[in-house]
């Protein structure tokens, strides 16, 4: 068993563009960005998501299970924080200690088990 960073940077990279990609929509929703550029940006924002999943998988050595997990929890964590810093949203109580969950998560996926 051993500590590897990779699979959880990959996670976060794709994790950014989600963050593009959902701060676009929402601002697109709230009218602060116009839907006929809006939409499409987010769109193109988001085709990248396959390749750089793809490549996680190829250079991580780890299959879809691992790596859409890792990534699903760093959007999690990633869109959560921006949602409640950038856009004044609020979170309350315990949805604050399943955002610290995700982070206990991520930290587990960072290990390795090799068999």
């Amino acid at each position: 068993m051993g500590f590897s960073v990779v699979p959880v940077a990959f996670g976060v990279v794709m994790a950014v563009l989600d963050l593009v990609m959902m701060s676009t929509v929402k601002q697109v929703g709230a009218g602060t960005w116009p839907v006929r550029t809006g939409l499409p940006f987010a769109t193109l924002v988001y085709a990248l998501e396959p390749f750089l999943f793809l490549q996680a998988m190829k250079y991580t050595g780890e299959g879809l299970s691992v790596v859409n997990l890792v990534w699903n929890l760093s959007s999690d964590v990633l869109v959560t924080l921006m949602g409640v810093f950038w856009f004044g949203e609020k979170l309350h109580g315990t949805r604050w200690i399943a955002v610290g969950m995700s982070l206990v998560a991520l930290t587990l996926f960072a290990y390795t088990e090799k068999e």
